[in-house]
């Protein structure tokens, strides 16, 4: 099934993607549309597949994760052809936020969100440095980050 945005549509994403837990009658007062209008888009945006859920935000550092980083990874030739498998795998550890495959010199970044250091390194250690498929990595620390919203 094909399915295209319209305006309206776009200006939902970005409502919904700055406050998920708006009120219909909000939500349709804020893009413009009738609200029974607006529940019928937003009900079609997910029956399409273009909202895929509704989440909370946690603030890592409020939940007792005082240290996020990103960890480049190059993956080895022998593994290339499952790579796509990694990823569940990966997101399925504790402390891992995200998982994401990428073209370049490195295939995949695993964005984590830690305890402290200590844990970071063992992190590290554990489920990159010891994993048969995985080669050189590459950390970098995050200080700050501004999460966007909907695609234009």
């Amino acid at each position: 099934m094909t399915f295209t945005l319209t305006d309206s549509d776009r200006l939902i994403l970005r409502e919904l993607s700055q406050d998920g837990r708006l009120s219909n009658k909000e939500l349709a007062v804020r893009v413009g549309l009738a609200p029974s209008t607006c529940h019928g888009r937003v009900r079609m945006l997910e029956d399409a597949g273009v909202i895929r859920g509704y989440r909370a935000v946690v603030d890592p550092q409020a939940a007792g994760a005082a240290i996020s980083a990103l960890i480049s990874v190059a993956v080895l030739d022998h593994a290339r052809s499952q790579v796509t498998e990694l990823i569940p795998l990966m997101r399925a550890i504790p402390g891992v936020q995200q998982v994401f495959l990428l073209g370049g010199d490195r295939d995949v970044v695993i964005h984590v969100a830690m305890a402290d250091v200590p844990a970071l390194r063992e992190f590290i250690r554990v489920h990159v440095g010891s994993h048969p498929d995985l080669g050189q990595s590459q950390t970098q620390l995050i200080f700050d980050h501004a999460a966007g919203t909907a695609p234009a």
